[in-house]
């Protein structure tokens, strides 16, 4: 699994990709970071950004897809929306979506469908690339009696394709 990773993080930095559409992200860093179940996890988002929804005439909304693994066999396959809020050089980026969680040997989480909020921070290095920082957190919102949630954070690497 690290080799794949490396793989396509290798490719994703080499690769000469200029159409400006849709993106992907691909992330790292720790799972659970304020608990004893610490470890880490690594994912990739697929952005939608040919579909944006116009909220009031306010606030622009993308679809957004994604998963995650752990190194303790976690796995949370997900979709919902997110927004961009700031320049194009420095932005914020918000996303909340609902999925399917499997706990592996990592935390039980109570339920399997679980809900992510999201925020995070990118730099533009070029037009097609940015670099990130972000945190989300997953919780089941109160569906079970079970309910500890995690707390993560991670590095972002996303490029247009």
């Amino acid at each position: 699994m690290k080799r794949f990773l490396l793989v396509f993080l290798f490719y994703a930095l080499s690769s000469n990709l200029t159409v400006s559409a849709n993106s992907y992200s691909i992330f790292g860093g720790t799972y659970d970071y304020d608990d004893d179940n610490t470890t880490n996890l690594f994912g990739l988002n697929y952005h939608i950004s040919n579909n944006e929804i116009d909220l009031l005439n306010m606030l622009t909304i993308n679809p957004v897809i994604g998963g995650f693994v752990t190194v303790k066999s976690a796995s949370m396959f997900y979709g919902g929306f997110e927004t961009n809020l700031g320049p194009d050089s420095i932005y914020l980026n918000l996303s909340s979506s609902a999925g399917i969680y499997s706990n592996g040997d990592g935390k039980d989480l109570g339920n399997a469908l679980q809900f992510k909020s999201e925020v995070n921070i990118f730099y533009s290095i070029s037009q097609e690339s940015r670099f990130g920082i972000g945190s989300h957190h997953i919780s089941n919102a109160g569906l079970d009696s079970v309910n500890p949630g995690t707390n993560n954070y991670y590095l972002i690497y996303n490029r247009n394709f």
